[in-house]
């Protein structure tokens, strides 16, 4: 009897073989794709409704965390140092402010000026306004005095009028334009002044005027409101380098004043929401001039400049 045997195959072979024959039986005519390109693909309205939601979470803690300013557009504004142009300067902090847009700061700003006043001799004093919001009623300058507003400083003025005082109606109306009787003075006022500046690093003087413009349509005001920035009876007078926005009534009103310079200001207020908003209203003056001044929402209109306007120079690279 002859026995036969039959050749053991090579394991390694067989394995080799299965393999490739279960690789195909599974993949035959399908594509491969990553996983990244098939998960995106698949599921991109998830993903794009989970990015949504996260977006918009960060910025609502953010508008919660920094009462309604968000930190991802917000500047870092304390490595720029206040230029000294005074031979005594102060920060508003050296008198009790609190820049937070809460506290009532009239009394740190008095506290300044009174300070300065006693300086004229010495070339008088700067009151540098640093980054924050410094709501005020209110106050007054004296001469020989610099007000400085840091990038980021804004100065608000309270939108109550019981903290705003009365004063006599101008002398070129004789009575209030909107009320007979005296009317509301300005937020920041100076009056019989010499040498007087209001500059910085393109700070902002608001005046809230939204509350001022809605009590004015429904006729809950009793006397004339009041600008923002008034300067009357004075001389030598620079405003320059800053922003002046939504003001209750007329923006910045130069009044009987000499050697007047205005440069280098923007001026805001809406249209149509904000009634007789207007941007400079000089009246009565001698040599004033006007540069480079930038106005967005607002109507030009000719103005008769007041009561002996002469010596107006308005220059500028554009208009």
């Amino acid at each position: 009897m002859v026995e036969t045997s039959t050749p053991t195959a090579n394991p390694s072979c067989c394995w080799r073989r299965w393999y490739s024959s279960l690789y195909a039986a599974n993949h035959h005519h399908r594509r491969w794709i990553p996983f990244p390109a098939t998960f995106f693909s698949t599921h991109s309205t998830l993903l794009t409704a989970i990015f949504l939601a996260f977006f918009f979470t960060v910025f609502y803690w953010q508008k919660e965390a920094t009462a309604g300013e968000l930190l991802i557009f917000r500047r870092n504004f304390s490595s720029r140092q206040f230029p000294k142009l005074r031979p005594v300067a102060f920060n508003l902090t050296d008198f009790g402010g609190v820049g937070d847009g809460v506290t009532l700061n009239t009394a740190a700003f008095e506290r300044a000026v009174v300070a300065i006043s006693k300086l004229g001799k010495k070339g008088g004093g700067q009151l540098n306004v640093p980054p924050g919001d410094w709501l005020t009623a209110p106050f007054n300058l004296t001469s020989h005095m610099t007000l400085f507003l840091a990038e980021g400083a804004v100065i608000l003025g309270i939108d109550d009028e019981k903290y705003w005082p009365l004063m006599p109606p101008l002398p070129s109306y004789g009575y209030g334009r909107e009320h007979p009787g005296p009317r509301y003075g300005s937020l920041i006022h100076g009056q019989h002044l010499k040498d007087v500046v209001i500059t910085g690093h393109n700070g902002t003087i608001n005046g809230q005027g939204q509350t001022w413009w809605r009590k004015y349509k429904q006729k809950l005001l009793n006397h004339t409101r009041g600008p923002l920035v008034q300067i009357m009876w004075s001389t030598d007078i620079v405003i320059s380098n800053i922003t002046l926005r939504d003001s209750p009534f007329w923006t910045l009103h130069p009044y009987d004043c000499r050697n007047v310079r205005l440069k280098n200001l923007t001026i805001l207020a809406p249209v149509y929401q904000a009634p007789n908003t207007d941007g400079i209203d000089p009246g009565r003056f001698e040599f004033a001039s006007l540069e480079c001044m930038g106005f967005r929402s607002c109507r030009l209109q000719g103005k008769f400049l007041g009561q002996h306007g002469h010596g107006l120079l308005l220059d500028g690279d554009d208009s």
